[in-house]
Protein backbone atom coordinates (compact mmCIF):
# COMPACT_ATOMS: atom_id res chain seq x y z
CA UNK A 1 0.00 0.00 0.00
CA UNK A 2 2.42 2.65 0.74
CA UNK A 3 6.04 2.87 -1.09
CA UNK A 4 8.77 4.25 0.69
CA UNK A 5 11.90 6.20 -1.86
CA UNK A 6 15.05 5.06 -1.24
CA UNK A 7 15.19 6.42 2.52
CA UNK A 8 14.45 4.89 5.83
CA UNK A 9 11.62 6.23 8.17
CA UNK A 10 11.88 5.99 11.80
CA UNK A 11 9.64 7.52 15.10
CA UNK A 12 11.50 5.72 17.52
CA UNK A 13 11.21 7.13 21.02
CA UNK A 14 14.49 8.02 22.62
CA UNK A 15 15.00 5.79 25.29
CA UNK A 16 15.18 7.86 28.40
CA UNK A 17 11.17 8.94 27.15
CA UNK A 18 8.95 6.98 30.36
CA UNK A 19 5.95 5.30 29.72
CA UNK A 20 4.17 7.59 32.43
CA UNK A 21 5.31 10.44 30.66
CA UNK A 22 3.72 9.47 27.16
CA UNK A 23 0.71 8.95 28.44
CA UNK A 24 0.60 11.83 30.50
CA UNK A 25 1.47 14.80 27.59
CA UNK A 26 -1.08 12.78 25.51
CA UNK A 27 -3.68 13.05 27.73
CA UNK A 28 -3.33 16.31 28.39
CA UNK A 29 -3.38 16.96 24.94
CA UNK A 30 -6.40 14.94 24.33
CA UNK A 31 -8.04 16.59 27.61
CA UNK A 32 -7.98 19.81 25.79
CA UNK A 33 -8.98 19.41 22.45
CA UNK A 34 -11.56 17.53 24.13
CA UNK A 35 -13.52 20.28 25.15
CA UNK A 36 -14.82 20.48 21.67
CA UNK A 37 -17.77 17.65 22.72
CA UNK A 38 -18.73 20.07 25.32
CA UNK A 39 -19.62 23.46 22.31
CA UNK A 40 -23.36 22.65 23.22
CA UNK A 41 -22.98 24.65 26.42
CA UNK A 42 -22.68 27.59 24.31
CA UNK A 43 -25.52 27.14 21.76
CA UNK A 44 -28.25 28.46 24.06
CA UNK A 45 -25.97 31.62 25.11
CA UNK A 46 -25.81 32.44 21.30
CA UNK A 47 -28.79 32.38 20.85
CA UNK A 48 -29.71 34.15 23.63
CA UNK A 49 -26.78 37.27 22.75
CA UNK A 50 -26.71 37.26 19.30
CA UNK A 51 -30.38 36.55 18.43
CA UNK A 52 -29.77 33.97 15.99
CA UNK A 53 -31.28 30.84 14.53
CA UNK A 54 -31.16 27.63 15.68
CA UNK A 55 -29.55 26.99 13.11
CA UNK A 56 -26.94 28.94 13.08
CA UNK A 57 -26.62 27.72 16.56
CA UNK A 58 -24.95 24.53 15.48
CA UNK A 59 -22.23 26.26 13.49
CA UNK A 60 -19.50 26.47 16.00
CA UNK A 61 -19.38 22.21 16.18
CA UNK A 62 -19.97 22.03 12.46
CA UNK A 63 -17.25 24.32 11.60
CA UNK A 64 -15.16 22.65 13.89
CA UNK A 65 -15.26 19.14 12.80
CA UNK A 66 -15.22 20.39 9.23
CA UNK A 67 -11.72 21.72 10.14
CA UNK A 68 -11.05 18.85 11.86
CA UNK A 69 -11.46 16.70 7.99
CA UNK A 70 -9.12 19.07 7.12
CA UNK A 71 -6.44 18.50 10.16
CA UNK A 72 -6.59 15.27 9.84
CA UNK A 73 -5.98 14.73 6.28
CA UNK A 74 -2.92 17.25 6.29
CA UNK A 75 -1.34 15.90 9.67
CA UNK A 76 0.18 12.52 8.55
CA UNK A 77 2.75 14.83 6.78
CA UNK A 78 3.49 16.57 9.67
CA UNK A 79 3.72 13.80 11.73
CA UNK A 80 6.48 12.54 8.54
CA UNK A 81 8.52 15.22 8.73
CA UNK A 82 8.40 17.10 11.58
CA UNK A 83 7.56 14.03 14.65
CA UNK A 84 4.52 13.30 16.09
CA UNK A 85 5.31 15.86 19.01
CA UNK A 86 5.72 18.86 17.30
CA UNK A 87 2.36 18.21 15.32
CA UNK A 88 0.93 17.78 19.09
CA UNK A 89 2.38 20.98 20.11
CA UNK A 90 1.25 23.05 17.09
CA UNK A 91 -2.07 21.34 16.68
CA UNK A 92 -3.10 22.16 20.69
CA UNK A 93 -1.43 25.47 20.53
CA UNK A 94 -3.57 26.26 17.40
CA UNK A 95 -6.72 24.98 19.15
CA UNK A 96 -6.09 27.19 21.80
CA UNK A 97 -5.20 30.38 20.00
CA UNK A 98 -8.37 29.82 18.08
CA UNK A 99 -10.47 29.76 21.33
CA UNK A 100 -8.95 32.71 22.60
CA UNK A 101 -10.11 34.33 19.25
CA UNK A 102 -13.25 33.26 19.41
CA UNK A 103 -13.31 34.57 23.38
CA UNK A 104 -12.41 38.05 21.67
CA UNK A 105 -15.01 37.75 18.78
CA UNK A 106 -17.74 36.88 20.98
CA UNK A 107 -17.25 39.63 24.02
CA UNK A 108 -17.38 41.85 20.61
CA UNK A 109 -20.36 40.07 19.43
CA UNK A 110 -18.60 39.54 16.34
CA UNK A 111 -20.21 36.22 15.13
CA UNK A 112 -18.62 35.91 11.87
CA UNK A 113 -15.35 36.06 12.83
CA UNK A 114 -15.74 33.10 15.60
CA UNK A 115 -17.01 30.94 13.08
CA UNK A 116 -13.33 31.68 11.04
CA UNK A 117 -11.95 31.19 14.56
CA UNK A 118 -13.54 27.47 15.11
CA UNK A 119 -12.73 26.52 11.55
CA UNK A 120 -8.84 26.97 12.37
CA UNK A 121 -9.33 25.48 15.56
CA UNK A 122 -10.83 22.65 14.46
CA UNK A 123 -7.57 21.83 12.01
CA UNK A 124 -5.75 22.30 15.36
CA UNK A 125 -7.60 19.13 16.96
CA UNK A 126 -7.52 17.48 14.04
CA UNK A 127 -3.28 17.53 13.31
CA UNK A 128 -3.46 17.06 17.26
CA UNK A 129 -5.47 14.35 17.85
CA UNK A 130 -3.78 12.39 14.84
CA UNK A 131 -0.74 12.74 16.43
CA UNK A 132 -1.72 11.46 20.14
CA UNK A 133 -2.90 8.31 18.58
CA UNK A 134 0.68 8.00 16.93
CA UNK A 135 2.44 9.39 19.91
CA UNK A 136 0.90 6.96 22.12
CA UNK A 137 1.51 4.12 19.85
CA UNK A 138 5.39 4.61 19.93
CA UNK A 139 5.76 5.76 23.16
CA UNK A 140 3.64 2.86 24.58
CA UNK A 141 4.11 -0.50 22.62
CA UNK A 142 3.73 -2.78 25.49
CA UNK A 143 0.51 -1.44 27.27
CA UNK A 144 -2.59 -1.94 25.18
CA UNK A 145 -5.71 -0.50 27.27
CA UNK A 146 -3.76 2.76 27.57
CA UNK A 147 -3.36 3.18 24.01
CA UNK A 148 -7.20 2.41 23.54
CA UNK A 149 -8.29 4.41 26.39
CA UNK A 150 -6.28 7.55 26.47
CA UNK A 151 -8.75 9.32 23.81
CA UNK A 152 -11.74 8.34 25.46
CA UNK A 153 -10.54 9.14 28.72
CA UNK A 154 -9.15 12.90 27.77
CA UNK A 155 -12.36 13.96 25.49
CA UNK A 156 -14.57 12.45 28.61
CA UNK A 157 -12.74 14.28 31.13
CA UNK A 158 -12.97 17.79 29.57
CA UNK A 159 -16.29 17.00 28.36
CA UNK A 160 -17.76 16.24 31.76
CA UNK A 161 -15.05 19.28 33.58
CA UNK A 162 -17.08 21.60 31.09
CA UNK A 163 -20.59 20.72 31.66
CA UNK A 164 -19.21 21.05 35.74
CA UNK A 165 -17.69 24.31 34.99
CA UNK A 166 -20.97 25.67 33.28
CA UNK A 167 -23.01 24.50 36.22
CA UNK A 168 -20.96 26.26 38.91
CA UNK A 169 -20.32 29.72 36.56
CA UNK A 170 -23.80 30.33 35.99
CA UNK A 171 -23.57 30.70 32.01
CA UNK A 172 -27.03 31.39 31.60
CA UNK A 173 -26.85 34.53 33.35
CA UNK A 174 -23.49 35.51 31.75
CA UNK A 175 -23.21 38.33 29.19
CA UNK A 176 -20.95 38.48 26.24
CA UNK A 177 -18.07 39.99 28.07
CA UNK A 178 -17.97 37.46 30.72
CA UNK A 179 -18.52 34.86 28.31
CA UNK A 180 -15.68 35.65 25.77
CA UNK A 181 -13.08 36.41 29.39
CA UNK A 182 -14.04 32.57 30.27
CA UNK A 183 -13.07 31.32 26.60
CA UNK A 184 -9.88 33.28 26.72
CA UNK A 185 -9.03 32.44 29.88
CA UNK A 186 -9.85 28.18 28.08
CA UNK A 187 -7.85 28.79 25.72
CA UNK A 188 -4.59 30.33 27.00
CA UNK A 189 -4.88 27.15 28.97
CA UNK A 190 -4.71 24.84 25.72
CA UNK A 191 -1.86 27.25 24.46
CA UNK A 192 0.01 26.70 28.17
CA UNK A 193 -0.34 23.11 27.74
CA UNK A 194 0.81 23.13 24.35
CA UNK A 195 4.41 25.04 25.09
CA UNK A 196 4.76 22.58 28.28
CA UNK A 197 4.50 19.60 25.95
CA UNK A 198 7.82 21.13 24.60
CA UNK A 199 9.35 20.40 27.36
CA UNK A 200 7.84 17.39 29.05
CA UNK A 201 8.20 15.38 25.81
CA UNK A 202 11.47 14.77 23.65
CA UNK A 203 11.87 15.39 20.07
CA UNK A 204 11.39 12.19 18.02
CA UNK A 205 14.41 10.90 15.88
CA UNK A 206 12.82 11.41 12.08
CA UNK A 207 15.69 10.64 9.65
CA UNK A 208 14.68 12.51 6.43
CA UNK A 209 12.17 10.65 4.08
CA UNK A 210 10.01 11.47 1.04
CA UNK A 211 6.28 10.94 1.95
CA UNK A 212 4.59 7.48 0.64
CA UNK A 213 3.15 7.19 -2.41
CA UNK A 214 -0.31 6.32 -2.46
CA UNK A 215 -1.79 5.91 -5.73
CA UNK A 216 -5.47 5.63 -3.94
CA UNK A 217 -7.59 5.07 -0.93
CA UNK A 218 -7.45 0.98 -0.15
CA UNK A 219 -10.31 -1.14 0.01
CA UNK A 220 -9.84 -0.98 3.86
CA UNK A 221 -9.61 2.80 4.30
CA UNK A 222 -12.89 2.56 2.16
CA UNK A 223 -14.58 0.44 4.77
CA UNK A 224 -13.09 1.68 8.49
CA UNK A 225 -14.36 4.97 6.60
CA UNK A 226 -18.13 3.55 6.59
CA UNK A 227 -17.44 2.02 9.58
CA UNK A 228 -16.52 4.72 11.33
CA UNK A 229 -19.12 7.62 9.96
CA UNK A 230 -21.78 4.84 11.30
CA UNK A 231 -20.44 4.26 14.52
CA UNK A 232 -19.72 7.82 15.00
CA UNK A 233 -22.67 9.52 13.47
CA UNK A 234 -25.23 8.78 17.04
CA UNK A 235 -22.48 10.30 19.44
CA UNK A 236 -21.55 13.53 16.90
CA UNK A 237 -25.86 14.14 17.04
CA UNK A 238 -25.61 13.52 20.95
CA UNK A 239 -22.45 15.82 21.21
CA UNK A 240 -23.78 18.12 18.14
CA UNK A 241 -27.08 19.23 20.61
CA UNK A 242 -26.62 17.64 24.23
CA UNK A 243 -27.21 20.48 26.28
CA UNK A 244 -30.13 21.21 24.45
CA UNK A 245 -31.26 17.38 24.13
CA UNK A 246 -31.03 17.57 27.58
CA UNK A 247 -33.52 19.95 28.07
CA UNK A 248 -35.63 18.15 26.46
CA UNK A 249 -35.31 14.83 27.64
CA UNK A 250 -34.30 15.88 31.80
CA UNK A 251 -36.20 16.53 34.57
CA UNK A 252 -34.68 19.32 37.33
CA UNK A 253 -33.02 22.59 36.89
CA UNK A 254 -29.88 23.64 34.42
CA UNK A 255 -27.80 23.06 37.03
CA UNK A 256 -28.80 19.33 37.65
CA UNK A 257 -28.80 18.76 33.98
CA UNK A 258 -25.16 19.76 34.03
CA UNK A 259 -24.23 17.23 37.03
CA UNK A 260 -26.10 14.84 34.62
CA UNK A 261 -24.54 14.78 31.94
CA UNK A 262 -21.00 15.04 33.21
CA UNK A 263 -21.52 11.83 35.48
CA UNK A 264 -22.90 10.52 31.79
CA UNK A 265 -19.45 11.02 30.57
CA UNK A 266 -17.93 7.99 32.49
CA UNK A 267 -19.34 5.90 29.84
CA UNK A 268 -17.83 7.31 27.64
CA UNK A 269 -14.46 6.63 29.03
CA UNK A 270 -15.50 3.19 30.20
CA UNK A 271 -16.07 2.54 26.12
CA UNK A 272 -12.61 3.00 25.88
CA UNK A 273 -11.09 0.91 28.60
CA UNK A 274 -13.10 -1.99 27.96
CA UNK A 275 -12.91 -2.05 24.72
CA UNK A 276 -9.77 -4.71 24.51
CA UNK A 277 -11.73 -6.78 27.13
CA UNK A 278 -15.04 -6.78 24.94
CA UNK A 279 -12.94 -7.44 21.40
CA UNK A 280 -11.24 -10.27 22.79
CA UNK A 281 -13.80 -12.29 24.01
CA UNK A 282 -16.54 -11.16 20.99
CA UNK A 283 -14.37 -10.60 18.29
CA UNK A 284 -14.33 -7.02 16.27
CA UNK A 285 -16.97 -7.91 14.11
CA UNK A 286 -19.28 -8.88 16.86
CA UNK A 287 -18.71 -5.86 18.86
CA UNK A 288 -19.10 -3.14 16.25
CA UNK A 289 -23.06 -5.39 15.40
CA UNK A 290 -23.54 -5.71 19.28
CA UNK A 291 -22.73 -2.06 19.62
CA UNK A 292 -24.33 -0.62 16.46
CA UNK A 293 -27.51 -2.50 16.83
CA UNK A 294 -28.20 -2.17 20.84
CA UNK A 295 -27.38 2.08 20.04
CA UNK A 296 -29.84 1.20 16.97
CA UNK A 297 -33.08 -0.51 19.19
CA UNK A 298 -32.36 1.99 21.84
CA UNK A 299 -33.24 5.13 19.70
CA UNK A 300 -35.87 3.62 17.59
CA UNK A 301 -37.41 2.83 21.07
CA UNK A 302 -36.97 6.07 22.62
CA UNK A 303 -38.17 8.14 19.29
CA UNK A 304 -41.82 5.61 20.60
CA UNK A 305 -41.52 6.77 24.19
CA UNK A 306 -40.99 10.22 25.89
CA UNK A 307 -39.66 8.37 28.88
CA UNK A 308 -36.48 9.73 30.82
CA UNK A 309 -35.35 6.38 32.06
CA UNK A 310 -35.32 5.60 28.31
CA UNK A 311 -33.56 8.41 27.80
CA UNK A 312 -30.67 8.19 29.73
CA UNK A 313 -30.26 4.67 28.63
CA UNK A 314 -29.91 5.93 25.13
CA UNK A 315 -27.26 8.41 26.47
CA UNK A 316 -24.99 6.02 28.23
CA UNK A 317 -25.23 2.93 25.62
CA UNK A 318 -24.59 5.95 22.83
CA UNK A 319 -21.42 7.11 24.72
CA UNK A 320 -20.13 3.71 25.95
CA UNK A 321 -20.13 2.22 22.24
CA UNK A 322 -18.78 5.92 20.69
CA UNK A 323 -15.55 5.49 23.01
CA UNK A 324 -15.42 1.94 22.44
CA UNK A 325 -15.31 2.09 18.20
CA UNK A 326 -13.21 4.90 18.72
CA UNK A 327 -10.48 2.83 21.02
CA UNK A 328 -10.82 -0.17 18.38
CA UNK A 329 -10.48 1.18 14.75
CA UNK A 330 -7.17 2.31 15.37
CA UNK A 331 -5.49 -1.20 15.97
CA UNK A 332 -7.55 -2.72 13.21
CA UNK A 333 -6.62 -0.37 10.57
CA UNK A 334 -2.61 -0.70 12.06
CA UNK A 335 -3.60 -4.39 11.28
CA UNK A 336 -4.04 -3.95 7.25
CA UNK A 337 -1.13 -1.06 6.42
CA UNK A 338 1.66 -3.16 4.84
CA UNK A 339 3.95 -0.56 6.58
CA UNK A 340 3.08 -0.26 10.12
CA UNK A 341 4.83 2.61 11.14
CA UNK A 342 2.88 4.37 8.39
CA UNK A 343 -0.37 3.49 9.13
CA UNK A 344 -1.28 6.97 10.51
CA UNK A 345 -1.20 8.04 6.87
CA UNK A 346 -4.28 5.53 6.06
CA UNK A 347 -5.70 6.59 9.46
CA UNK A 348 -5.82 9.91 8.79
CA UNK A 349 -8.22 9.59 5.83
CA UNK A 350 -10.29 7.17 7.99
CA UNK A 351 -11.03 10.07 10.73
CA UNK A 352 -12.11 12.00 8.01
CA UNK A 353 -15.50 10.67 8.39
CA UNK A 354 -15.15 11.36 12.29
CA UNK A 355 -15.83 14.96 10.58
CA UNK A 356 -18.45 14.47 8.57
CA UNK A 357 -20.20 12.79 11.16
CA UNK A 358 -19.82 15.50 13.00
CA UNK A 359 -21.66 17.69 9.88
CA UNK A 360 -24.10 15.26 9.76
CA UNK A 361 -24.95 14.78 13.50
CA UNK A 362 -25.77 18.51 13.64
CA UNK A 363 -28.04 18.32 10.76
CA UNK A 364 -29.91 15.30 12.96
CA UNK A 365 -29.42 17.04 15.83
CA UNK A 366 -31.10 20.17 14.59
CA UNK A 367 -33.92 18.12 13.35
CA UNK A 368 -34.35 16.49 16.83
CA UNK A 369 -34.51 20.17 17.69
CA UNK A 370 -37.63 21.15 15.36
CA UNK A 371 -41.09 21.81 16.26
CA UNK A 372 -43.18 18.71 17.06
CA UNK A 373 -42.66 15.87 15.34
CA UNK A 374 -39.48 15.88 14.37
CA UNK A 375 -37.99 14.42 17.72
CA UNK A 376 -39.39 10.58 16.75
CA UNK A 377 -38.21 10.98 12.87
CA UNK A 378 -34.21 12.37 14.06
CA UNK A 379 -33.83 9.59 16.41
CA UNK A 380 -35.51 6.99 14.42
CA UNK A 381 -33.70 7.66 11.29
CA UNK A 382 -30.31 7.69 13.67
CA UNK A 383 -31.31 4.74 14.66
CA UNK A 384 -32.60 2.83 11.88
CA UNK A 385 -29.14 3.48 10.51
CA UNK A 386 -27.36 1.93 13.43
CA UNK A 387 -29.32 -0.75 13.56
CA UNK A 388 -29.41 -1.25 9.62
CA UNK A 389 -25.32 -1.62 9.37
CA UNK A 390 -25.03 -3.56 12.33
CA UNK A 391 -27.37 -6.19 10.70
CA UNK A 392 -25.16 -6.07 7.46
CA UNK A 393 -22.35 -6.49 9.22
CA UNK A 394 -23.36 -9.81 11.13
CA UNK A 395 -25.48 -11.27 7.94
CA UNK A 396 -23.24 -10.02 5.43
CA UNK A 397 -19.83 -11.57 6.55
CA UNK A 398 -17.94 -10.82 3.36
CA UNK A 399 -18.59 -6.92 3.98
CA UNK A 400 -15.33 -5.95 5.59
CA UNK A 401 -14.47 -9.92 5.99
CA UNK A 402 -10.58 -9.51 5.38
CA UNK A 403 -10.43 -6.71 7.64
CA UNK A 404 -12.55 -7.36 11.13
CA UNK A 405 -10.89 -10.23 12.18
Amino acid sequence: MYKLRDKSFSTSVEPNLAPLTVAVGGFANMFCIGTVYALSTLQTQLLRLFGISDVWSFAPFGVAFLGLSIGVLTSASTILQSGAHVTVIRGTILWGTAVIGAGLSLSRLKFGLMIICFLFGGIGIGWTYLAVVVLIDQGLPRHALARSAIGPLGFSTAAATCFLLSSVIGLEVADAKSLGRMLVLLGVTFTAVGAFTQVLLPNFSNSAVSPPSVSSTSPSEFFFSILLFFNALPGMTLFAGLLPLASQHMNGTDCDKMWILSYCMAALAFGGVLAPCVCAYCGARLTFVIILCLRGVLLVLHSRSEGSTLAMCAILAVLFAHGTGFSLIPGLIKNQSSNQQLFFFGYGRVLASWGTSGIAGCIVSLIIRSPVGAVPTGELVVGLLSFSFGTILYFVPSLGGEFLT
